[in-house]
């Protein structure tokens, strides 16, 4: 079984097949594995995987069983490790062996042949590498070997000491795996924060980028679409495959009901957005409440499909009810003759994924998970508004676009090179919304410019009180139209709750027109360049969006977004419900329309399509025309239209 890295997706055997995937250790022996070897216990896991409808499951070689004391390879473990690839190969599963184990489960474990398991020293480079090379030579037969994994989260065993270091540590483990091996893809499974999944880092190292997303928000419509906003922010706009590598959630921690809920809407989610596959974390509940690292983190017990018995939880009935529904989603040539298409472009600024000397933002608005929450936001509010929209990072932006809409939301700044190929396209005729952001909360930036072309791209002057740490924003402020925009009419207003105080600019038109004002101070501005036009917020409202507690009513941003859109010429596919997102996989005669839920209760939903058959999904097709579906929590449904 092959499996390559062709376009945006990961193909098997030459065609697209959907690595629908759980993270696997035995439910009886869990990290034991190896040591404690029990084929009837895998045969009895592997049966229960087949009736789930499994297709992928991501195995772990936990090193310090592999590797004798004299650091030779134990042979043994290479025999049951073929053993076990064959055994899941005849059950018509695909096997990705993770082979760098010294991170498992809120513990580090040993990795032999790096002392002090420094893994990024030459020795332990080497070791890695050697290592690899010896279990791709003796297995890469294996009737169900799918692909190659590096590591468990390297970061958190040890951090590296530079983003050369760790790339010097991933490109000599790919070398040695494609001299052994170069029939199945590789990944790198680190951390999201880590620089081995950056994409703008490992393109044309790594085969596909797999993210570990467990993410959390008081908000649930947020929460749920932060997971596609992930998935195209970690694609950089479809030049790298994405596979969700890790997800879930422990029943031990939330309610089971809603965990299976949720399983489903990111399976949707992944699907919809071009994921070329998803890995739920894991395939059982362990009985092993004694052991380490159980002990102290219970969580880890709970996180199953199936529970400790083996008996199959809410959760692996919507895992099977979606495998079921794959079938028919690929029979159609999803992703392939059918294919979604990105209308409007986010940019991701430079500092997101990037290291710029003394332009450390990303720490300063504590970490990765922080400073993207802006940009997810203007993702979600573009889809809610109907316009399908990608995610790239900044400084590998071009200029030429064939989109009509880019946004850059709530930057703390922007790449100089970045803003005068924006202005050369706005004056080729495309639509720039660009919102700026000088701090938040107790972390500002005054000693910032958001960018050098206030006047020529923008059409403003600098306004702000020399030595000003910027116009600060709290409580609750109404944004006001000052005229017409898209479908939004003059005197339009929204209140806008600042949960977190935000700093910004204070600026004066020169030639640019005022579109909002806040509490009746000119806020919003558009200025005419060449065929197309800038449009400058200083509210930034992604942020106000994204670093609030909770936003509740998301449908007056949602109006905004798409009055935005509209202006831009940008056709839109917008729900009745913003709580609802729409992607549509086009094709020639027809397309696929999938819908998905981000809400954890029932809700009914009107979509601006006049007739759709139903392919698959939980939902209800109430009406088709124009249809009206009824989903039940965090639902999807998969709609044929004829062109």
């Amino acid at each position: 079984m092959r499996t390559e890295a062709r376009g945006s997706l990961v193909l098997t055997d030459g065609s697209f097949r959907f690595l629908l995937g759980v993270n696997y250790w035995p439910r009886k022996l869990n990290i034991r594995m190896w040591r404690d070897w029990d084929e009837e216990a895998l045969k009895e896991d592997v049966e229960v995987m087949r009736s789930l409808g499994v297709r992928a499951v991501r195995l772990f070689l936990l090193d310090q069983d592999w590797v004798t004391a004299s650091g030779d390879l134990n042979g043994v473990q290479l025999q049951r490790l073929r053993w076990l690839l064959d055994r899941l190969g005849d059950s018509g599963i695909v096997a990705f062996v993770t082979l760098l184990v010294g991170h498992m489960s809120g513990r580090n474990w040993a990795v032999p042949w790096a002392p002090d398991n420094d893994i990024y020293s030459a020795k332990g480079v080497e070791g890695t590498a050697r290592f690899a090379s010896a279990v791709a030579s003796a297995v890469k037969g294996s009737r169900g070997l799918g692909g190659w994994i590096l590591s468990n989260e390297m970061s958190l065993l040890r951090q590296p000491p530079s983003p050369e270091a760790q790339l010097a540590l991933l490109r000599a483990v790919a070398q040695s795996l494609r001299s052994a091996d170069g029939e199945h893809v590789f990944s790198s499974g680190d951390v999201p924060s880590g620089y081995a999944q950056r994409p703008n880092l490992v393109r044309g190292i790594v085969d596909y980028v797999g993210p570990h997303l467990y993410l959390y928000d008081d908000d649930p419509v947020r929460h749920g679409f932060s997971y596609p906003g992930m998935l195209e922010l970690f694609s950089d706009d479809g030049q790298v495959p994405v596979v969700l590598e890790e997800f879930g959630f422990s029943s031990l921690q939330f309610s089971e009901a809603d965990r299976a809920a949720f399983i489903y809407e990111v399976l949707y989610s992944a699907f919809a957005h071009g994921a070329s596959g998803a890995f739920v974390w894991c395939f059982s509940d362990f009985p092993a409440e004694g052991e380490p690292p159980y002990e102290w983190r219970a969580l880890e017990l709970g996180f199953g499909l199936v529970d400790r018995d083996g008996r199959p939880k809410p959760s692996a009935e919507s895992f099977r009810r979606f495998s079921e529904e794959l079938g028919r989603l690929e029979a159609l040539g999803t992703h392939v003759r059918l294919r979604r298409v990105s209308k409007v472009l986010v940019l991701s600024p430079y500092y997101v994924l990037g290291d710029y000397e003394f332009a450390g933002y990303r720490q300063w608005l504590v970490g990765f998970e922080a400073a993207v929450k802006p940009v997810l936001v203007a993702h979600q509010l573009l889809t809610m508004a109907g316009a399908q929209a990608s995610i790239r990072h900044e400084p590998e932006f071009e200029g030429s676009e064939d989109r009509r809409l880019v946004v850059v939301p709530s930057a703390v700044s922007g790449l100089a090179t970045t803003w005068r190929k924006l202005l050369n396209y706005v004056e080729d005729g495309g639509t720039l919304y660009a919102s700026l952001l000088r701090g938040v909360g107790g972390a500002r930036f005054p000693h910032e410019s958001g960018t050098q072309l206030w006047q020529e791209l923008f059409g403003v002057e600098q306004a702000l009180r020399v030595g000003s740490f910027g116009v600060r924003l709290s409580g609750r402020r109404i944004l006001t139209l000052e005229r017409d925009l898209g479908g939004l009419r003059r005197g339009w207003s929204v209140s806008v709750d600042l949960q977190v105080p935000l700093y910004t600019y204070s600026v004066r038109p020169v030639d640019a027109e005022v579109l909002a004002s806040l509490d009746g101070d000119p806020a919003i501005f558009m200025a005419r360049r060449g065929k197309g036009r800038a449009l400058l917020s200083t509210v930034p409202l992604e942020a106000a969006l994204a670093y609030a507690d909770s936003v509740g009513n998301w449908r007056p941003y949602a109006d905004l977004y798409h009055a935005i859109a509209s202006e831009a010429g940008v056709d839109t596919l917008r729900p009745s419900d913003p709580r609802v997102e729409v992607q549509e996989l086009r094709g020639e005669g027809q397309s696929l329309i999938i819908v998905v839920s981000h809400w954890p209760g029932e809700l009914s939903v009107e979509l601006p399509v006049r007739e759709a058959s139903l392919v698959a999904g939980n939902a209800a097709l109430r009406e088709a025309r124009p249809v009206r579906l009824d989903l039940p929590p965090r639902g999807a449904a998969a709609l044929l239209v004829k062109a």
